[in-house]
């Protein structure tokens, strides 16, 4: 007759087997919870502003100052949805001494999902009081031109991150663009860059 050695009975475990299921319980979880988290990783867009021009309104000293804000995803493998996207034009006056913040609306419907390794275009127009022009000593016969005065255009998005069916958490981007001239000719194919 066969004897037992008493080191398995009946199936039972033992403190040592706990342990180990507990471990390898713990290993499983993490390591699905890092594979999520580089999953889920705020891809990088990369915001530009182009197609810069101006339009008069008739019968008022205003401009309609017009933009694209450019986004491109270069991400192959995360997608980006849009829920809100604003633009300002931060404009600096020497002669009122202050920077002075001009809300532009977006000609955009949110929410937007923009696919991996992709761009997207966003219209954008604000009102510009030609009260911020600026005179420009010198010039033909004592004649005072007038310029612009410097602007540079502040974006913000909330966005999540979209890979396969799962979504991040919302995240807010904020970048300010280099300054951008809406009154030379030359200026309308000029791309601008911005930064975070």
């Amino acid at each position: 007759m066969a004897t037992s050695t008493g080191k398995f009975t009946d199936g039972v475990w033992g403190p040592k087997h706990y342990i180990l299921a507990a471990i390898a319980v713990t290993l499983a979880v993490s390591a699905v919870a890092v594979v999520t988290s580089f999953i889920l990783s705020p891809a990088r867009i990369v915001f530009s502003v182009t197609a810069t021009s101006t339009n008069q309104v008739q019968g008022a000293p205003v401009l309609i100052l017009n933009f694209t804000v450019d986004a491109a995803n270069p991400s192959r493998r995360a997608g980006v949805e849009y829920s809100s996207l604003t633009a300002r034009l931060r404009v600096y006056s020497a002669s009122h001494g202050a920077d002075a913040s001009v809300q532009t609306v977006v000609h955009q419907a949110m929410p937007l999902l923009q696919p991996p390794a992709s761009s997207s275009s966003f219209r954008a127009s604000a009102f510009f009081d030609l009260r911020f022009l600026v005179s420009n000593s010198g010039g033909n016969k004592g004649v005072r031109a007038q310029r612009a005065p410097p602007m540079s255009v502040l974006v913000r998005a909330q966005v999540r991150f979209k890979v396969g069916l799962a979504y991040s958490r919302p995240y807010d981007v904020e970048v300010s663009c280099q300054p951008v001239d809406f009154f030379t000719a030359a200026a309308a194919g000029t791309r601008i860059g911005c930064v975070a």
